[in-house]
C-alpha cells in the first residue's frame, strides 16, 4: 500500500450523487471495439478508504481493495437483499446523510510509447465500465467527472488532466462512490445492493484519425440467401469517416458509408447456427476487429421472425452473480454460464435487468443465444405502499411519469443501446423492467427505436403494448396465456390488466383490453415459471401452448441462478447467505435464492427438467413407435444420433433417424418387445462450441405398467401367521410391531417412526411470502405435528394370515384428521402392507394435502441407494421432466438436492424397487409394484423444516425414507402461478401398497 496521499478538501456544498440530469462531463455512449489502439488496463489493487459520509469528511485510514470487486465482500459494510422495497426512505431526489462511501485512489502514468501519438493530437480516455451507484473522479486532485447509470460504461477526455506532450510521470487517480445516490431510485433491480468499482477501468490512447465509434447492421434476405452490410464509421466529434472494410472470407472489400453494401450469399446467424465472418475497419491509424453475424429480425404481425422464420425463445432471466465476488466482473463465468445454457437446450437469455459484461455477449455470438439486451432501469420500490394501485400517488411519483428523470432515462437508454448494437446475438431491447408506465418510459422506447432501428423494443409493463412492438407480461397462467394466444381475453382478464394499468396512475377507459394492440403483435413471458428452491411447475403445459397457438413465443425463465453469497452462521456453519444473513434491518429473505442453478453453478433439477421442455426435438414414445417433432427453426436432425433401449436402459442400440424438416413430425417404428419399458434417447453426434459428442438432448420413454407389475413382484413364499405376545407385541414373519401397532423391525433390521404421513417439508413456493402461504395453514392446523392413536389391532376375522390396525391421525386442536387401515400379511422373507388412509369428510375444500404417504427411520443409516423407478434427479407431479424409467444407483448424500433453504426435495417417481444398503445392518429392499414415490435422506421432515440453511442442516444417524402415494404439485406461486388443478392434492381416499424385505445378516 503506498504511502496516504491528501484527499481532496470536503465541499459540503456539492451534492454531486443527487443531481439531475445525473452525471458530469462525461463522454457520450459508443461501441464497446476490439481495437489495436494502445490501452492500458487499471485493474488490480487499488488503496481505499471507507466511510459512511458522501463528502468524504469521515473517511477512515487507508487500506487496500481489489478493483474489480464490491467493497461489502470486501471487509467493508455488509451486503443486503431487497427485491421490492428500496433501502432508503423513497425522497426523491434525495439519500440519507449516512450513505457509505469508498474512496478509491492509485497513481497512474501515461506510457511512454503513447507521447508521440499525444504529441499528434491524439486523446486520453479514461473508461469505467461498472460503478455503483455512482462516482466522482478526480486527477491531481481537479474534477474530471461524476458517472451515472450503475451498469453503463462511462468514458472521460482526461488528456490535460493526464500529461502534456512529451512529459511522463504519475498522476493519482481517485474515485469516490456513493452507494446511495439519485440512481438508486432507477436501479431496484431484486438483486443484493452492493457498491464499488465493479468492473475494469481502462485508460485508452484514442488515435487522431481513429474509430471512435463504428455502426454495423449484417442484414440476411432469406428469400435469395444474400447479406447486406451497412457500416458507418464516425470520429470523436461525431462526424461520419471513411474507413476500410474487409471480409476475408467472402472476398470482400469496401469502404464504409456505403449503405447497404451487397456481398452476395452469406451463411446466416442463428442460434441453430451462430456462424460469424471476422471483419476488419481501417482507417490509417486504428484498425477495429468484428465479428460479423448476417441475420434479418422482424416481427411480422403476431410472428416474430429471425430469417424469416418463426422463433420460439426457450430462454431465462440472467443476473450476474457469483457466491463469492457478488455481481463483480468474473470471466469464466460468462462463458461457462453460455455453456450451461446451451448444454441445457436453452436458446435464450434476457439481460435482466442492465447490460451484462461484454464477454457474455461475445460469447452469446460465438455460441448462439438470442439475446433481449435490457436497460439498467427499475423502480420496483414505488409499487411498495398501498398508494401503488389505489390512488396512484406511487406511480405518479415515480420516474416512469416524472419529467426530473426523462433526460437521464433517455440517455441511458441511448448509452447501453450504442454500446451493444452491433451484436448479432441481440434480436430485441428492453428499455428495463417492472418501472411503471408514462410518457418517460414511451419517450425511452423512441430514442431506443431512433438509435437502433433495427430491431424490435419491449417492455413488459406496457401492458397493452401500446408503444411498444412486442406484447409481454410476467406470470401470467396457463389459462391466461392461452386466452392471448387466441387473441380473445375474458372479461375477468381485461378487467385484471385494466387494473394493472390503471395502477400506474393511468386514465385507462373501461373496455380498453377488449381489443388492444396487444393482440396484433407477438407475445413472450418476459418473466414466468419462477425457479425458487423446488419448483418451477407446469414448465410442460406453458410450452405445449407455444405449440398450439403460433402468436405465444416463449419466454424466459426467472431466474438462471441463485444468488446465494459464501457466509459463516452464528454456529459456524458454511453456507450461502441470503437476505438477512448480514444484519440487515430490512431485507426479503431467500427470495434471492430463485435461480436454475444452484450458487456454485450446480444445475438444480428445475434446469433438467428445463432441458427436457425445452428440447428442439420432441419425442412421444408409444408401443412400437415413436413420434419425433423436429423443433428446430432452421436445422434438421442429421447432427443427432438416436438410439433406443428396451430394457430399462440396461443396453441401448442405434435408431435409424428419418429425414425431418424443421417443424415436422414423423413416427418412426421401434423394435417388439415383451418388456415393460421402451426408452428413446437423442444425442450429439459431434461436439457443438461447449456441447459435446455424445451429449443427451433428449430423452423419453413408454412403460407398460401391466408388464412392470407383472415383471417386478417378488414371488410370495408360504404365508405367515401373525403372533401376538405377553406385552401386546406383534410378530408376523420377519416383521415385528410394538403394542400400538407400529413397525419396529424386520428380522435383524430395526425401523423407528414408521407409519402414514401426511407431510412434507414446504417448498418455497408454499412459505409466507408467496401467494399461496400453504406453509401457515399446514402449521396452522398441526399438520406438521401430527399424533397417532391406535383404535384397533387384530387378525382378519376372515383371513387369519392378515394382521389389521385402524389408527387415527389427528391434529391438534382440531377435529380433523385421516383414518388409516394398515392390513399386514407376510412370509419368511418379508412383509406386505395395503394401506388406505382416508381423510376427514369436512376437510376444507381448499387446503391441499401437502403428501399421503408413508415414513419410517433406519438407526442403521444405509448410505447407498439403489431403485428401479424415473431417474436419475427428483421429480413431483408438475416437474420431473427428462426423468425416464430405469435402473439408477447413488449414495445417499447424492439423493439429496442442496437448495439453499431447506425444503421438500429429492423425491423418485414410480419406484418400484428400490435397495437400501450399507451402514450397520443389512439390507433393506422395497417393492411397491403400482410406483410410489420414494425418498431417502440422513435427516428427518422435522429437520428440514426447522432449518434455514442447507449448511445448518444436521443428521441424527438415521436414514429416513419415504414412501409416497400422492403429492401436492410445487407450482410457480412463490411469483408465479399455483399448481395446475390436476397437480393439487385435494384431501381424497388414498390406498396403496408395498413390501419390504432384509437380508440375514
Amino acid at each position: 500500500m503506498s504511502t496516504p496521499t491528501p484527499l481532496p478538501p470536503v465541499d459540503r456544498t456539492d451534492r454531486w450523487w443527487k443531481e439531475l440530469p445525473a452525471g458530469r462531463n462525461r463522454l457520450r455512449g459508443r461501441a464497446h471495439l476490439r481495437t489495436d489502439a494502445p490501452a492500458l488496463n487499471l485493474d488490480g489493487t487499488w488503496d481505499f478508504r471507507y466511510g459512511t459520509r458522501a463528502d468524504g469528511s469521515d473517511l477512515g485510514e487507508p487500506t487496500e481493495i481489489a478493483v474489480p470487486g464490491l467493497w461489502q465482500l470486501q471487509g467493508h459494510g455488509t451486503p443486503q437483499y431487497t427485491n421490492v422495497i428500496y433501502p432508503i426512505p423513497r425522497d426523491l431526489p434525495h439519500v440519507p446523510d449516512e450513505n457509505p462511501t469508498g474512496h478509491y485512489s492509485r497513481t497512474v502514468a501515461v506510457p511512454a510509447d503513447w507521447a508521440g501519438q499525444l504529441a499528434a493530437g491524439a486523446r486520453v480516455l479514461l473508461r469505467f465500465q461498472g460503478v455503483d451507484s455512482a462516482a466522482k473522479v478526480w486527477i491531481d486532485g481537479a474534477e474530471i467527472g461524476v458517472t451515472a447509470g450503475s451498469r453503463l460504461t462511462q468514458e472521460f477526455d482526461v488528456t490535460e488532466a493526464l500529461a502534456s506532450p512529451g512529459e511522463h510521470r504519475e498522476h493519482l487517480l481517485e474515485v469516490r462512490v456513493v452507494q446511495w445516490s439519485v440512481n438508486t431510485y432507477v436501479e431496484d433491480q431484486d438483486m443484493w445492493w452492493a457498491s464499488g468499482i465493479f468492473r475494469s477501468v481502462d485508460l485508452l490512447l484514442r488515435p487522431v484519425g481513429g474509430l471512435h465509434d463504428l455502426v454495423t447492421v449484417a442484414d440476411f434476405d432469406p428469400e435469395t440467401g444474400q447479406g447486406t452490410l451497412s457500416a458507418t464509421a464516425f470520429d470523436a466529434d461525431g462526424a461520419e469517416i471513411v474507413a476500410h472494410l474487409e471480409i476475408p472470407t467472402l472476398g470482400h472489400r469496401a469502404a464504409t458509408g456505403v449503405d447497404p453494401l451487397a456481398v452476395g450469399e452469406v451463411r446466416p446467424w442463428s442460434a441453430e447456427d451462430p456462424h460469424l465472418y471476422d471483419a476488419t475497419v481501417r482507417t490509417g491509424t486504428e484498425t477495429v476487429s468484428l465479428r460479423l453475424g448476417f441475420r434479418r429480425v422482424e416481427v411480422d404481425g403476431q410472428i416474430f421472425r429471425v430469417n424469416g422464420e418463426r422463433i420460439v425463445f426457450r430462454g431465462v432471466n440472467r443476473h450476474e452473480a457469483d457466491p463469492v465476488v457478488g455481481r463483480a466482473q468474473q470471466l469464466e463465468n460468462q462463458d461457462l454460464d453460455v455453456a450451461l445454457m446451451k448444454q441445457h437446450n436453452l436458446n435464450a437469455v434476457r439481460t435482466s435487468h442492465y447490460p451484462p459484461h461484454q464477454r457474455f455477449l461475445e460469447v452469446c455470438d460465438e455460441v448462439g443465444l438470442y439475446v433481449i439486451c435490457e436497460g439498467d432501469f427499475e423502480t420496483h420500490g414505488f409499487h411498495a405502499d398501498s398508494t401503488w394501485g389505489e390512488d396512484g400517488t406511487g406511480a405518479a411519483e415515480g420516474p416512469a411519469q416524472n419529467p426530473l428523470f426523462e433526460e437521464s432515462l433517455v440517455e441511458r437508454s441511448e448509452r447501453f443501446v450504442r454500446r451493444d448494437r452491433n451484436h448479432a446475438s441481440i434480436v430485441m431491447w428492453s428499455i428495463g423492467n417492472e418501472a411503471a408506465s408514462g410518457p418517460v418510459t414511451e419517450a425511452m422506447v423512441a430514442a431506443v427505436r431512433e438509435t437502433d432501428p433495427s430491431r424490435p423494443v419491449i417492455y413488459e409493463q406496457d401492458y397493452a403494448a401500446e408503444y411498444v412492438d412486442v406484447f409481454s407480461l410476467m406470470y401470467s397462467t396457463v389459462e391466461e396465456s392461452a386466452q392471448i394466444g387466441r387473441r380473445e381475453l375474458s372479461p375477468e382478464y381485461q378487467d385484471k390488466l385494466t387494473s394493472m394499468l390503471r395502477g400506474f396512475a393511468l386514465d385507462v377507459p373501461e373496455g380498453h383490453f377488449a381489443s388492444p394492440p396487444a393482440l396484433t403483435k407477438p407475445f413472450l413471458w418476459i418473466e414466468y415459471a419462477h425457479a425458487m428452491g423446488n419448483g418451477a411447475g407446469s414448465l410442460k403445459e406453458y410450452m405445449e401452448l407455444t405449440e398450439q397457438y403460433p402468436a405465444l413465443h416463449g419466454g424466459f425463465i426467472w431466474e438462471w441462478i441463485d444468488h446465494g453469497l459464501e457466509t459463516t452462521d452464528a454456529e459456524g456453519n458454511q453456507i450461502y447467505g441470503y437476505g438477512g444473513d448480514f444484519g440487515e434491518r430490512l431485507h426479503d429473505g431467500n427470495f434471492v435464492a430463485d435461480g436454475l442453478l444452484l450458487p456454485d453453478r450446480t444445475p438444480s433439477p428445475a434446469l433438467l427438467d428445463a432441458k427436457h421442455h425445452y428440447s428442439p426435438v420432441g419425442l412421444e414414445v408409444t408401443p412400437g413407435s415413436v413420434r419425433i417433432t423436429n423443433r428446430y427453426a432452421f436445422s434438421d436432425l442429421s447432427h443427432l444420433r438416436a438410439e433406443v433401449s428396451v430394457d430399462a436402459q440396461a443396453s441401448w442400440q442405434e435408431l435409424a433417424l428419418p429425414q425431418i424438416a424443421p417443424g415436422e413430425s414423423v413416427e418412426a417404428a421401434l423394435p417388439v418387445h415383451e418388456g415393460a419399458t421402451t426408452t428413446v434417447r437423442l444425442t450429439t453426434r459431434e461436439a457443438q462450441g461447449p456441447v459435446p459428442a455424445g451429449h443427451l438432448i433428449v430423452s423419453a420413454d413408454h412403460v407398460d405398467a401391466e408388464r412392470l407389475r407383472a415383471a417386478l413382484t417378488p414371488p410370495a413364499g408360504a404365508p405367515a401367521t401373525p403372533v401376538q405376545g405377553e406385552d401386546g407385541s406383534w410378530s408376523l414373519g420377519p416383521a415385528r410391531f410394538d403394542d400400538l401397532g407400529r413397525l419396529i423391525g424386520l428380522g435383524t433390521l430395526e425401523l423407528e417412526s414408521a407409519g402414514v404421513d401426511l407431510y412434507r417439508a414446504p417448498v418455497d413456493n408454499e412459505r409466507a411470502r408467496t401467494r399461496a402461504p400453504l406453509e401457515a395453514r399446514w402449521k396452522r392446523i398441526g399438520l406438521d405435528h401430527a399424533r397417532r392413536r391406535l383404535v384397533e389391532i387384530s387378525t382378519d376375522p376372515v383371513d387369519r394370515a392378515v394382521l389389521v390396525v385402524r389408527s387415527r391421525i389427528g391434529l391438534d386442536g382440531s377435529a380433523l384428521g385421516a383414518d388409516v387401515t394398515e392390513r399386514w400379511s407376510g412370509d419368511a422373507a418379508g412383509v406386505d402392507v395395503d394401506v388406505t388412509v382416508t381423510p376427514s369428510a369436512f376437510w376444507p375444500g381448499d387446503l391441499p394435502l401437502p403428501r399421503i404417504g408413508w415414513t419410517f427411520a433406519l438407526p442403521s443409516a444405509p448410505d447407498q441407494l439403489d431403485y428401479e423407478g424415473f431417474g436419475p434427479h427428483e421429480s413431483y407431479p408438475d416437474t420431473g421432466g427428462g426423468t425416464t424409467f430405469g435402473r439408477w444407483s447413488s449414495t445417499l448424500e447424492e439423493f439429496q438436492v442442496p437448495y439453499v433453504f431447506p425444503q421438500e426435495n429429492g423425491n423418485r417417481a414410480g419406484v418400484v424397487r428400490a435397495a437400501l444398503s450399507g451402514g450397520e445392518g443389512p439390507t433393506l429392499e422395497l417393492w411397491a409394484p403400482d410406483g410410489m414415490g420414494f425418498a431417502a435422506r440422513p435427516w428427518s421432515t422435522a429437520e428440514l423444516d426447522a432449518r434455514a440453511h442447507d449448511g445448518a442442516l444436521r443428521g441424527d444417524g438415521r436414514t429416513w425414507v419415504t414412501l409416497s402415494s400422492a403429492l401436492h404439485g410445487v407450482g410457480s406461486a412463490a411469483c408465479g402461478p399455483e399448481p395446475l388443478p390436476q397437480y393439487v392434492l385435494g384431501a381424497r381416499e388414498e390406498s396403496f401398497r408395498f413390501r419390504l424385505t432384509a437380508a440375514r445378516s
